[in-house]
């Protein structure tokens, strides 16, 4: 059930939820300059340290679909939609495919 409060100007708990408000508001805007201006310089570290795994390790999928993934979030101002995960992991992790010769008993 929703509720409304009415608070007058000089209301301590008005000015305080204020407060609140516009320290959380810059610690995000802080928070997401500084991401902006970290980001590519880890997406490049990232790239250099699977280029320097051995193509022939068992988690060789992982590395590829990490460093496709972290690769969508740079192409894009926003977040990475829940269908381009899908298709990023399905590509690398594809189902398996029933055995033929399996039998149950």
């Amino acid at each position: 059930m929703p509720i409304q409060m009415w608070h007058k100007p000089d209301c301590p708990q008005w000015i305080v939820m204020q407060i609140g408000w516009e320290a959380g508001s810059r610690r995000i805007k802080e928070q997401d300059a500084w991401a902006k201006e970290v980001f590519p310089a880890a997406c490049e570290r990232l790239k250099q340290a699977a280029a320097a795994m051995p193509s022939d390790t068992p988690v060789q999928p992982f590395v590829d679909a990490l460093t496709e993934l972290v690769q969508a979030q740079a192409d894009t101002t926003g977040f990475v939609v829940l269908h381009r995960w899908v298709e990023i992991l399905e590509r690398h992790f594809p189902p398996q495919l029933p055995d033929p010769n399996h039998t149950t008993e």
